[in-house]
């Protein structure tokens, strides 16, 4: 039988890497808070300093003749990449600016969280049972889903700043680049969710054992 210091050690290192990095993000998070509510000037505050970068584009040549230029009130700089920045941000685009970055720190703050949970579940109830399979089964389904969500809020936020900040012909496309996010968390997931249905069937199968003795 499993000794509780036994299930301990079964958690470990990824026990403590979460920990660890639970509680960077947890820093990061006060830090960023405090610099947005108390922050003043170009690098601080709301409204304030505002950039969003074209992913998944590269311009070669001289960039005075890329089809963009900015909005009045905006600077267009193109080193590879075509990035606009805004001195003096307005309410509007300060939120598009939150929304596209929130997607990636509440996605992998709430896969901290799952996971930590699935390791207490694992140390209460022992790793080979329905409840840890059910907590594996949750941490999959929510990188499957968190992934894709966040993928698609963070380029259409991207999208739209870009619209809001400079003038093109045509809308940047950068919600087809949502497929290139996801190959790694889908893999992820699934190696999860196949676990998961291992897990409950040798749960199932212990079960079985245990009522023929």
């Amino acid at each position: 039988m499993t000794t509780s210091n036994e299930r301990d050690e079964l958690t470990e290192p990824l026990a403590s890497v979460t920990r660890f990095f639970g509680g960077l993000m947890i820093i990061a998070a006060l830090i960023g808070t405090a610099y947005l509510v108390f922050g003043s000037g170009t690098f601080g505050g709301v409204p304030g300093f505002v950039c969003v970068t074209n992913p998944g584009t590269e311009y070669g040549g001289d960039w005075s003749t890329a089809a963009v230029t900015a909005r009045p009130g905006h600077s267009i700089s193109i080193n590879g990449t075509l990035q606009v920045c805004a001195d003096h941000a307005t309410l509007g685009e300060d939120a598009l600016s939150i929304v596209a970055a929130l997607p990636a720190v509440l996605f992998w703050g709430g896969a901290l969280f799952l996971l930590w949970r699935m390791m207490v579940t694992a140390r209460r109830s022992g790793p080979f049972t329905p409840r840890f399979a059910a907590a594996v089964r949750r941490l999959g389904w929510f990188i499957l889903i968190g992934s894709t969500t966040a993928a698609v809020v963070n380029l259409l936020a991207v999208d739209t700043l870009l619209t809001v900040m400079t003038k093109i012909d045509s809308p940047f496309p950068n919600l087809l680049l949502v497929p290139l996010h996801l190959p790694i968390p889908v893999l992820i997931a699934a190696a999860l969710l196949t676990f998961a249905r291992i897990v409950n069937a040798g749960a199932a199968m212990d079960a079985e054992i245990q009522a023929t003795i």
